[in-house]
């Protein structure tokens, strides 16, 4: 098809850089191989609702029986296909256990798509602080004490929700969280987005570890197309109130392709793909023991976090004079090969069973060319915890009132009116609804913005 502006432009960029050869270590997990062969044209599945397809917000046909499938792999109860990401998951889980006007108890580290659903639900969140981790300088495990803590002095609370694995693979002591939870009457929901392919590395479910539901981005760690989820959970759990959330957020035009390749993923996680992500664990394990022995950089292991995604390769880069983003943007310019974020201190990547033993030693060599040309330099003082933050006005009325951008050097004193989130990992540093003080504006400037950075602040 001919347009008047000259061809397809996000198409041409998408097929330029899929013909450069880089290695990619960031979602999805197909890592853009064709993993499955009857994937080769996907118009020729891409169907509606009409015969013989099923339909996803009735849980009929083919796709009910290919989520029972899902289910049985993550030893849950149930299962619900997802065509909007974990951030659908997220929306639907809380919307099932907290209903509108509801409060929830949240990871402070958590993922945006929780504060979109505390505008769309006027929830009232109420944090819990998890331990910041130096030198690495992210946030890791939510204290047992703090939570019970937090639950016994709200009642009204419904439940927690917490990220296990965060986007550095450290993954929460959630048979501990879930014992205190049920303790006090409360739900565990847990946003697993970065989970999907545990089974394959027998580790446990967040259903199996006493989670009342949790969501997994398939597309993120294993070969699914963009946006498909798996929504898990316990009986405990009412699976018709979840599917009205989901098709309340949800678009009414659910993709086939992507439920096929949620169905697909699942029966290769099962086959030939639990051996490759096995293959993928021990090439991450080499890794860090190479990178620890031969760089100035700093890798996250097991003897940091016990419970950590073995297929998710953390590198600090705090004992050098470069940052995560520095590092990243070397490694893609001069050697082609593309993480999955970078910030201040840490690059990430992930690595699939899509990965070939090639792609890893081109991540190895550059890595250590690039750790010979890093210069040392003394680790960096502690990083200070985000700053307490007043709430003012309600996540939804903060969203919905009139607005303004102002540099965030004149935003002291203002109340937040969309969330200040660095992305990635989409964590947001203020809430709407919080008070923004001098102390805030330090932080934004020493880790992540520039004075010239515009924020969204409530008209005076």
């Amino acid at each position: 098809m001919n347009h008047p502006t000259g061809g397809a432009p996000l198409y041409e960029a998408l097929q330029a850089l899929a013909a450069r050869d880089t290695a990619r270590f960031h979602m999805p997990g197909h890592k853009g191989k064709p993993v499955f062969d009857a994937f080769a044209n996907v118009f020729e599945i891409d169907f509606t609702e009409t015969y013989g397809t099923g339909n996803l917000y009735e849980g009929t046909g083919p796709i009910r029986a290919a989520e029972a499938r899902a289910a049985a792999l993550y030893k849950a109860a149930d299962c619900h296909f997802l065509t909007g990401g974990s951030t659908q998951g997220v929306h639907a889980m809380l919307y099932a256990a907290c209903g509108a006007g509801g409060v929830i108890a949240l990871d402070r580290s958590g993922h945006k798509s929780a504060l979109s659903a505390c505008a769309l639900f006027d929830l009232t969140p109420h944090f819990v602080h998890p331990e910041s981790v130096e030198p690495f300088g992210f946030r890791a495990h939510l204290a047992p004490d703090e939570v019970e803590e937090t639950l016994r002095a709200r009642p009204d609370i419904r439940a927690l929700l917490v990220v296990s694995p965060n986007y550095y693979g450290v993954r929460q002591d959630l048979p501990a969280l879930a014992a205190i939870c049920h303790k006090h009457g409360r739900l565990l929901l847990v946003d697993a987005a970065h989970g999907a392919h545990f089974p394959a590395l027998g580790l446990p479910s967040p259903i199996e570890e006493g989670a009342d539901a949790t969501v997994l981005s398939a597309h993120k760690t294993l070969p699914a197309l963009g946006q498909g989820a798996y929504l898990l959970f316990a009986d405990t759990m009412n699976g018709a109130r979840l599917r009205e959330g989901e098709a309340m957020v949800g678009t009414s035009s659910p993709s086939y392709p992507v439920m096929a390749s949620l169905d697909l993923a699942r029966v290769w996680l099962e086959g030939t793909g639990g051996e490759a992500y096995r293959a993928a664990a021990l090439e991450s394990r080499h890794l860090r023991d190479t990178i620890a022995a031969h760089t100035p950089f700093i890798p996250v292991t097991p003897r940091d976090f016990p419970a950590l995604d073995p297929c998710r390769l953390t590198v600090c880069t705090a004992a050098t004079t470069l940052t995560g983003h520095a590092l990243a943007d070397a490694l893609f310019a001069r050697h082609e090969v593309a993480c999955e974020m970078a910030d201040d201190r840490n690059i990430v990547f992930i690595l699939s069973g899509a990965d070939s033993p090639f792609d890893v030693l081109r991540l190895s060599r550059a890595l250590a060319s690039e750790g010979k040309s890093a210069q040392r330099a003394p680790l960096p003082a502690p990083i200070p915890p985000l700053p307490h933050a007043e709430r003012v006005l309600s996540v939804r009325q903060a969203w919905f009132s009139p607005h303004e951008n102002v540099p965030l050097t004149r935003a002291a004193g203002r109340v937040c009116a969309r969330a200040v989130t660095p992305y990635p990992p989409g964590i947001p540093l203020l809430w709407p609804g919080e008070k923004i003080t001098a102390a805030h504006i330090e932080f934004l400037l020493q880790r992540c913005y520039t004075e010239t950075e515009q924020i969204s602040v409530i008209c005076s």
